[in-house]
């Protein structure tokens, strides 16, 4: 399972603590029905040991899932009415019935929420950010979003002068916000920047962690002997300084700041003492079932008592580990890969071209004020949220701005009222009103991109109007191509490729990816157990994911679209354009490039996306329009040969997290049941 909300709530009841509904309140439900059959089930039992199906069958709302409709119509009693009724259910721990368990994730516990621009806000509302047995507005209370004075106290990495000393016992003293950690002359000697303003030399790492500003600005007062003032110096600007900060309504402040929400996760597992189930850091690479099906034989000891083999590497020290387990449980979002569109020159190395949000902020605060609104127009793609955020993003700065979209009539849902959704509300509203000018702002509705192309130092983007062909050629500065995203199911390709496969098959090859610093035990054992070849170089694709985070990786990622054989660039990576693209590279490349036939891209393709399991097994897995196919009561994987598979959260269609929980409860009650009658 993922680290995300989804893996953390499954953690919380794993753990052994249990969901109970308190029927003095629950007399107060406005749901009659749901009400009475609260009143006619023993309310000293937990949910997790009554019948699910009962309790929820029928219920409805803004989730597919049954029991998860049960748990949020008591945990946020109706909510989607706009009601503010308090939670119904407490969780009351029971050690003895803890299910031993490991949450695996890529990095601290949050996921995703940790990748988002922090000073944006959510789309639900704070109170539906909460996870199981800590609200989100308690948890808040105890923790406010400022810099802690507490800051102050740590130490300064270079030694004092005496003036400095001075300096750190009087703002410990007086419990200022700001340390006043130099003086103005050890700030003159001390200090040298760029000119990005980004600090270097021995000041650089002068300035510990607890010195920067709230966000993200490394500050240090200074005070200057001769006139007694005192001025703050940035020493570099505050990251993802782009975000819009205005003043706020109350409406809009019911929406949780995302760096909020990040925090509260990862705080969520340190206080309900979950961090020994938690490994983060950690990339999975493979996932082998063993269903008996497989030469046992040549297994070791430790592989024979569990139904799977989870296999990957930690980011941090390279090491690999393998993890065997009776149950395994997908839970890891729908924001791993952003989605592309699969034009021409995509596949190209183009950093200029981004396809997510934060991407484009970093990007844009390489440039100062003044550059900023010397840039050539960004050019946004979408007509989602985080398009509209990129616009709003873009404008605030002085950024002209063409937006791309398909839809004329593109317009928000009604939940997403005006007063607590403006800046969403802004953009669609200029969006359907194409006809007027507005300032910084082009839009380009029942257009989309066929092109992307460099030409000497200009950046070109052709677009093509969708009814009459027409095209033109756009010079800009950025192309944010923000048009969603889709899980990462690289690891799970045995399982996609054993769905259409009897029972009484043998047991399927699977590719598996090595990973560094890979130990040589029990190698043998299990290359012959699962057919693998003997270990190969690193693959690119994982090469890049572990240097993600240096320039190296940035600049080798484009290698993923080489061909491995004759090393031309592959521009046939996606089936439904290989066609077209044949046609361009001519006979010559056609007949060099035979292999590319050879090697499958469709089976790449189910690998990627988990084809074969959703509930159109013909089609991809899309959290919103096709997710995961499983048991609505126990959320079991029904599309798999494979027992033991579960799968909860956006894969299986809760994209709100007020759902999660929900599917917690299901997984938990049946793991429950399948220990009691083991």
């Amino acid at each position: 399972m993922s680290n995300g909300p989804s893996g953390i709530s499954l953690s919380y009841m794993l753990a052994g603590h249990w969901p109970y509904w308190l029927p003095e309140k629950a007399e107060k439900h406005p749901d009659e029905l749901l009400r009475a059959r609260l009143n006619y089930y023993d309310s000293k039992k937990s949910l997790v040991e009554h019948d699910l199906f009962s309790l929820a069958d029928g219920l409805e709302g803004r989730s597919t899932n049954p029991v998860s409709l049960l748990l949020d119509s008591l945990q946020h009693p109706c909510a989607d009415l706009g009601m503010d009724l308090p939670s119904m259910v407490e969780y009351r721990y029971h050690p003895e019935k803890e299910i031993d368990h490991l949450v695996l994730g890529r990095g601290p516990p949050g996921g995703s929420w940790h990748r988002m621009d922090p000073n944006l806000r959510t789309l639900s509302l704070a109170a539906w950010m909460s996870l199981p047995g800590l609200p989100f507005a308690e948890w808040e209370s105890r923790h406010p979003p400022t810099v802690e004075a507490a800051a102050a106290e740590s130490p300064v990495a270079q030694p004092l002068c005496a003036r400095c000393s001075e300096l750190a016992k009087r703002t410990k003293r007086n419990g200022q916000k700001v340390p006043l950690s130099r003086c103005s002359k050890c700030y003159r000697n001390g200090t040298h920047t760029d000119g990005n303003n980004n600090t270097s030399g021995a000041e650089a790492n002068a300035v510990p962690r607890e010195q920067q500003h709230g966000d993200g600005g490394n500050v240090v007062a200074v005070l200057d002997e001769r006139s007694g003032k005192v001025s703050v110096k940035l020493l570099c600007p505050p990251r993802r300084n782009l975000s819009l900060k205005r003043q706020v309504s109350k409406e809009v402040e019911t929406r949780a700041l995302i760096s909020s929400v990040a925090q509260y996760y990862e705080s969520y597992v340190t206080e309900m003492g979950l961090a020994r189930y938690f490994m983060n850091d950690t990339i999975v690479t493979t996932v082998v079932p063993l269903d008996g099906k497989c030469e046992a034989s040549g297994l070791p000891e430790r592989f024979r008592n569990g139904r799977w083999i989870v296999a990957g590497f930690n980011r941090t020290t390279n090491k690999r580990f393998t993890v065997v387990c009776n149950n395994l449980v997908l839970a890891n979002g729908a924001s791993d890969l952003a989605n592309r569109l699969g034009v021409k020159g995509e596949g190209l190395e183009m950093p200029w071209v981004k396809y997510e949000l934060p991407h484009l902020e970093r990007a844009l605060e390489r440039y100062d004020d003044h550059a900023r609104t010397q840039l050539k127009p960004v050019l946004i793609v979408g007509a989602g949220l985080s398009a509209a955020d990129a616009v709003t993003i873009c404008r605030s700065s002085g950024i002209p701005v063409v937006h791309v979209y398909r839809s004329r009539t593109a317009g928000l849902d009604k939940m997403l009222p005006g007063n607590v959704y403006p800046e969403y509300h802004e953009v669609h509203k200029m969006m359907k009103d194409s006809n007027r000018k507005h300032e910084l702002y082009t839009p380009l509705p029942e257009h989309t991109i066929v092109d992307l192309a460099i030409g000497g130092d200009s950046r070109r983007v052709t677009v093509q109007h969708l009814k009459t062909g027409e095209r033109r050629e756009l010079d800009v500065s950025y192309c944010a191509i923000l048009i969603g995203s889709r899980p990462d199911l690289r690891f799970i390709s045995s399982i996609t490729k054993g769905t259409n496969q009897t029972s009484d098959a043998p047991c399927p090859p699977v590719v598996l990816i090595p990973c560094p610093d890979s130990e040589t035990e029990d190698e043998t054992a299990l290359n012959h157990c699962f057919g693998r070849q003997p270990v190969q170089p690193l693959t690119m694709w994982m090469f890049t994911e572990q240097l993600l985070s240096s320039c190296l990786g940035r600049k080798l990622y484009w290698l993923k679209n080489m061909c491995a054989k004759c090393k031309h660039i592959n521009l046939t990576d996606k089936p439904r354009h290989k066609q077209r693209y044949n046609s361009v590279l001519g006979a010559t490349h056609a007949g060099h490039c035979q292999h590319q036939q050879e090697e499958k891209p469709a089976s790449n393709l189910t690998a990627a996306t988990g084809m074969g399991l959703g509930e159109d097994p013909t089609k991809p897995i899309d959290c919103k329009n096709n997710p995961i196919d499983v048991d609505k009561y126990t959320n079991a994987v029904l599309r798999t040969p494979h027992a033991g598979l579960y799968a909860m959260g956006p894969l299986v269609g809760d994209n709100f997290v007020r759902f999660i929980p929900g599917g917690a409860l299901s997984i938990t009650a049946a793991l429950h049941k399948h220990t009691e009658n083991d």
